[in-house]
């Protein structure tokens, strides 16, 4: 089990790395989907003490959020209401697979991940 999703992984990085060779980059650069999920996986495996199955399982999930937003982004149907509820459904789609992936105990720290990162992100937005 782990070595065919250890497999899927490195398939799945080696697909992304890639894509991102052959995209067109004149356009204002945009986050490696990769690279946006291993570095909210080291903060998630910090902030919630998870397993080693549970950091393999959550990679998983990140990256293939991370992904299915780098492709509604690079491939937008042009109405910005259909992209933002796809996005939401994508993000609810991935919170739903943690949530189930977690302990009782890490449940309510990632919950507070997420208000923290939410805070950060107006915060960010807010024009000083």
């Amino acid at each position: 089990m782990k070595r065919s999703l250890s497999l899927f992984i490195f398939t799945l990085s080696l697909g992304l790395t890639l894509h991102a060779q052959t995209t067109d980059t004149s356009a204002v650069k945009k986050p490696n989907p990769n690279k946006q999920a291993v570095r909210q996986l080291k903060m998630l495996q910090q902030q919630l003490n998870l397993t080693e199955d549970q950091v393999t399982q959550m990679q998983v999930i990140l990256i293939q959020r991370d992904v299915a937003l780098d492709s509604l982004r690079n491939n937008p149907s042009g109405d910005r209401h259909s992209n933002g509820h796809a996005r939401r459904s994508i993000n609810q789609d991935a919170d739903q697979k943690i949530n189930a992936l977690l302990t009782a105990d890490q449940k309510p720290l990632y919950q507070q991940w997420k208000q923290a990162q939410h805070a950060h992100r107006r915060e960010a937005q807010t024009p000083s």
